[in-house]
């Protein structure tokens, strides 16, 4: 296992499935869908492409990789705000993952024990299940697409609620109106 993490086509394997994945849902899926996928092609493959260009592709796994702590923190927090908006599940597993490797650089800073492998499967490993979460993810939005139509992709915000519940006291109170008043708030006046 530790073998593939470490090997020489493993980056390489995980950008193409990446690429693939985040195009097919830029294509197909919902709005969480392509913030997800955006999040991951602007954070990890463009934003490692280009921080591999300027300082190099190997990361730093005896101390904190100060870039990739910087882009797991921003996609955690872009992971996060779809999570608990998105009327979907699978991106709270997302969120979590990326939490996971967000915690991984921050044992590394605190202590000096996390040895540089375990260090370099906590922030690699949930990317892959991640990868996984999305297609499963995307491919669940199509098929239930397809089947049942379109549907919400975020949960109904806070003045949706509120919009309804003013719409539903205004209906109870038209339906109390006085029989002859042609508007139940002049009549008060």
């Amino acid at each position: 296992m530790l073998e593939f993490v470490f090997s020489e086509t493993r980056p390489y394997l995980q950008d193409i499935v990446a690429w693939a994945l985040c195009l097919a849902a830029l294509a197909w899926g919902g709005a969480p869908e392509r913030l997800v996928a955006a999040t991951w092609i602007v954070v990890f493959e463009i934003g490692t492409v280009l921080h591999g260009s300027v300082f190099g592709l190997t990361r730093q796994l005896e101390t904190i990789d100060w870039y990739f702590a910087g882009a797991d923190i921003f996609a955690g927090a872009v992971f996060i705000g779809v999570a608990l908006n998105a009327n979907r599940n699978y991106t709270l597993w997302i969120a979590a993952l990326q939490l996971l490797a967000v915690v991984a650089h921050v044992s590394r800073g605190i202590t000096e024990v996390v040895s540089p492998i375990a260090y370099a499967v906590m922030i690699i490993a949930p990317g892959w299940i991640q990868l996984f979460l999305l297609g499963v993810g995307l491919t669940r939005h199509v098929l239930r697409k397809r089947r049942h139509g379109e549907y919400r992709d975020w949960r109904i915000s806070r003045k949706a609620i509120t919009d309804r519940a003013q719409r539903a006291r205004d209906d109870a109170m038209s339906a109390i109106r006085a029989p002859g008043a042609d508007n139940w708030r002049r009549s008060a006046e």
